[in-house]
Parts: C-alpha cells; structure tokens; sequence
C-alpha cells in the first residue's frame, strides 16, 4: 500500500512538471507589443527614460520607462490602409483608452511609440484627442513582413489573455 502511494505521488508530480513545461512552452518567443509615450520634460540634463531608435528613419526619441499601454491592455491589432498607405491599427481595452485618452490631452504635440519586443517599430506625432481607443500608426517594417508581424502580435495576444 505505502508503495502505490509513494508511486500515486511521483506520478502525479511528473504530470504536474510537464504541465508546467507545456505551458510555459507555449509563452515562449511571444511577440509583445507596448505603446510608450515620448518623455518631453526638461531637467537639465538628468533625462529620464530610455532613447530608442526607429529602425528606418533612425529616429531617436526618448521615452518614459513605463508603458502608457502595456500588452495586456492591448485587445486586438490589425492591418488598416488610410489615405497615406497601410497603417497598424491598435485596439485597446478601457484601461488602455483612457490612457492614450489622458495621455493625448496632456502630451499634445508629442509621440506615442509602438514598441514590440523592446524595439521601437513605429511613432505616431499627437495631433488630436484618442477618444476610442483606436491608435493608428505607420510602422518602419517591409510591406512583406508586416502581415508576418501582424498575426505574431494576433496569435501573442490570444496566448497572453488564456494564461491571464
């Protein structure tokens, strides 16, 4: 008897470590993307935040540390075409449209970053209240690899919200 316990034990321990295998197997190699406002304050010298560098243009902005929308606030992204091309539409959940709402009140002028992975991918200059939680912007990627990008984000967002 003491010994199909100690066996009941270490089989179920087995089931359980390969479990935790498999799922963190499927959080591997995500695709996470944040919106990061741009920081503008002025403190003689002592700047805060992190510069990045836009893989195109080469476009240096310095951003605030935390995210203005982190990729748990970030619902859903898809491919738009506007007027000056094809833009990356990102929707955000109510706690990220009042963000990018407060967020373009107070930094009018300034740029909402998209980054993904920790690299900055697009910018977006602030010309107007973000009321809807629909931030649009064009991203510094090749027309081949943006649909690529786009369903790593999609398929990211679904893993991110089932082991939420």
């Amino acid at each position: 008897m003491r010994f199909v316990s100690i066996y009941l034990f270490f089989t179920f321990l087995g089931v359980c470590l390969l479990c935790g295998c498999k799922k963190e197997q499927k959080l591997k190699n995500l695709t996470l993307p944040r919106l990061m406002i741009e920081n503008r304050g002025v403190d003689y010298g002592a700047m805060k935040g992190t510069i990045v560098k836009l893989p195109v243009s080469g476009t240096r902005i310095n951003i605030q540390d935390q995210p203005l929308v982190d990729e748990f606030n970030i619902l859903n992204v898809e491919l738009v075409k506007v007027d000056m091309g094809v833009a990356l539409l990102v929707q955000v959940s109510s706690e990220g449209s009042r963000s990018l709402y407060q967020a373009s009140i107070s930094n009018m002028g300034g740029r909402i970053v998209l980054i993904i992975n920790g690299n900055a991918m697009g910018a977006r200059r602030i010309d107007g209240v973000i009321e809807d939680g629909n931030f649009f912007t064009f991203v510094e990627v090749d027309d081949e690899e943006l649909g690529n990008l786009v369903f790593d984000i999609k398929e990211s967002l679904v893993s991110i919200l089932k082991n939420k």
